[in-house]
């Protein structure tokens, strides 16, 4: 039987909790995350959670969320070419390939899902002026 068939099912809370240790474990994951996350841990590990969560969508993510997804995925600056390789290898360690490649494929769309909310911003909705106010604003105008 191989290693793969004798891994069990980690719920989502024990696998982001993994996660979250190996982070802490980390000395540069570690500071990064201590800073971003104003030296919160317990934040850094709802959010690592709600990340793994397959349920969750990109509006859901905290902003400490969004950031952690775009050091997972996007490999910006050394933190990023760091973090996504280390995240990928505990995750291979600790599921199976499938499990892994889904959850790898959930949090790629997340960042997806947050890379076009950045590039197409959700405008205001446009505020309506009562007659009487337009009125008003084109004699203070004059």
């Amino acid at each position: 039987m191989s290693k793969s068939k004798l891994r069990p099912k980690l719920p989502t809370a024990e696998l982001a909790f993994r996660i979250y240790a190996s982070f802490r474990a980390h000395p540069h994951i570690c500071n990064v995350l201590t800073h971003i996350s104003r030296a919160k841990w317990s934040e850094v590990e709802r959010s690592i959670s709600s990340i793994l969560d397959p349920a969750t969508t990109s509006d859901e993510l905290s902003p400490l969320g969004r950031n952690i997804v775009d050091l997972i995925v996007a490999e910006r600056g050394i933190t990023g070419k760091i973090l996504k390789p280390h995240f990928h290898a505990v995750l291979h360690r600790l599921l199976d390939p499938p499990q892994s490649e889904r959850l790898i494929r959930h949090i790629e769309a997340l960042f997806r899902d947050l890379e076009l909310m950045a590039q197409h911003p959700a405008q205001p909705p446009a505020r309506s002026i009562a007659p009487e106010e337009s009125d008003r604003a084109r004699v203070e105008l004059h």
